[in-house]
């Protein structure tokens, strides 16, 4: 059986998207770009943007060919994103560019997934009943990002390091410390993959998890959940109550499996 899906994306407060979602017969994906400050030293002349899409590519590539296990497609999809840099790009530098992941994939009878990162993955079962899958260790570091000393510091020490927050892009070994599960197809009616942009709904605005599936199941589909987060933000009474930016990017991809 193949996957049958709906997706949707936006634009944040950025000039760019860095959110993409790509899908094939039997498994779908959505990736986050992480944006450094504007300006920062990355490493290299490759931005956001162009790591989210050399890194889909290489994930769609593995994903096709359908055997491996999530994590290990995913730190191939890094390891051939980190060689498709030239040689003046330092992608050991704290800051090199990565994105969060969301990945799902059937395999027979069974629903595979993978998150790092804050991106989250939706599971309807039969009953009704909706699970979240995501990974918060962005937000549950020793320390909180706005009350680092020293920002440089900050990242260097929890950026890709154990004990802090693993981002896909630059350190193929962010893969293997992935979330990562598996489930009975028979089980469940639908998945959604969603970037935070759209999980901030359930973040900040009180939100179910239940409510983004029902959004995301009317007939406007992935683009009722659009709205919502983009309703809840403009109607926020104290917006500077948030870190980041007042609209990010919001992507979500949703698989009907029967």
């Amino acid at each position: 059986m193949t996957f049958a899906v709906k997706r949707g994306t936006a634009i944040g407060s950025g000039t760019e998207n860095h959110d993409l979602a790509l899908t094939g017969t039997d498994w779908a994906l959505v990736l986050d770009g992480a944006n450094p400050p504007a300006g920062a030293d990355v490493g290299c002349s490759h931005g956001v943007g162009w790591i989210v899409e050399r890194l889909g590519a290489h994930l769609s590539e593995g994903l096709h060919e359908g055997e491996a296990a999530l994590a290990a497609v995913l730190r191939e999809a890094i390891h051939a994103t980190v060689a498709d840099h030239g040689p003046g790009c330092d992608t050991t530098h704290p800051r090199s560019p990565g994105a969060t992941a969301a990945l799902a994939r059937r395999a027979a009878d069974h629903l595979e997934w993978l998150v790092l990162g804050d991106a989250a993955v939706l599971f309807e079962d039969t009953t009704g009943r909706v699970a979240v899958a995501t990974d918060d260790r962005v937000h549950e570091l020793p320390e909180p990002l706005e009350a680092a000393a020293g920002l440089e510091a900050f990242i260097a020490q929890y950026r890709n390091k154990p004990g802090g927050a693993w981002f896909a892009g630059a350190v193929p070994e962010a893969a293997d410390h992935a979330f990562t599960g598996r489930q009975p197809v028979a089980e469940l009616r639908r998945i959604l993959l969603c970037t935070n942009g759209i999980t901030r709904l359930t973040e900040r605005y009180d939100y179910r998890a239940a409510d983004l599936m029902t959004l995301a199941t009317t007939n406007r589909g992935p683009a009722a959940l659009i709205d919502a987060v983009r309703g809840a933000e403009l109607t926020d009474p104290d917006p500077e109550r948030w870190s980041g930016k007042r609209h990010d990017d919001a992507t979500v991809v949703l698989v009907d499996l029967h």
